[in-house]
């Protein structure tokens, strides 16, 4: 019965913060309808967090087992947020041996149903989480391979924020995701590659270069055009030009 009453106060909350012109505004960013009650991410974040001190008696396997419910939830996009954001809370205090990578493969696999909630889970729980185990970096690669195309978007995506400031993150392992997503026919995947690179090319630019000038031939245009964005003008027309 707790579970239940706590999941009718966090939906009483999303309830009450709706705004039926953002969730119009909303849709401007997805290709698909989506079903949005209209309540920004930051506020979905404090919504989170008030539960969270409000019932800080629970163990951070109920908050697990409520953030399940959300993210199995299709009802709303925020209920997939709020799923994100509940396990940001409990995520870096885990002492679960990476289990919580099988829970978010989970869910990329059945419940995210958007690139905004693929996003979120990356950089919000998923960073927290990585970021005290960095020794798990390398299971994410696996995730290229998935038959979900967010999974495949996450194996690039989860590990943006690691460029460069993590000893753990393996450029080559890198490089060999992202030759091996080229061919993926789906633009969230293309877009993931490009935003890795993009981000690469400001800690490791000659490997980078390197990497699109080998494969430009077999690189998509959005995809080239996100990796390369953040070169020098002059260094971005030698792309463009070819």
């Amino acid at each position: 019965m707790r579970h239940a009453a706590i999941i009718a106060e966090l939906e009483s909350a999303l309830q009450a913060n709706a705004s039926a012109q953002l969730a119009l505004s909303l849709q401007r960013y997805f290709p698909e309808p989506i079903s949005a009650l209209g309540v920004s991410n930051t506020e979905v974040v404090k919504i989170a967090a008030q539960a969270f001190a409000r019932h800080a008696a629970l163990s951070p396997d109920e908050w697990l087992a409520l953030a399940d419910h959300f993210a199995h939830s299709h009802a709303y996009h925020e209920h997939f947020i709020l799923a994100s954001a509940l396990v940001a809370k409990v995520a870096p205090g885990l002492d679960d041996e990476g289990r919580l990578l099988d829970r978010f493969q989970a869910w990329l696999e059945a419940d995210v149903s958007n690139w905004a909630q693929c996003d979120d889970l990356c950089i919000k729980p998923l960073y927290v989480y990585l970021k005290r185990r960095p020794h798990l970096l390398e299971r994410i690669y696996a995730w290229g391979q998935s038959d979900s195309p967010w999974c495949r978007r996450a194996s690039n995506v989860a590990l943006v924020k690691f460029v460069g400031r993590s000893e753990n993150f393996d450029l080559e392992q890198m490089f060999a995701n992202c030759k091996r997503l080229l061919a993926d026919g789906d633009p969230y995947v293309q877009k993931g590659i490009g935003w890795m690179l993009k981000v690469a090319s400001q800690y490791e630019l000659q490997p980078v270069l390197a990497f699109v000038r080998k494969h430009l031939s077999l690189m998509e245009r959005p995809t080239l055009r996100y990796a390369i964005e953040k070169l020098p003008a002059e260094m971005r027309r030698t792309f463009t030009q070819a």
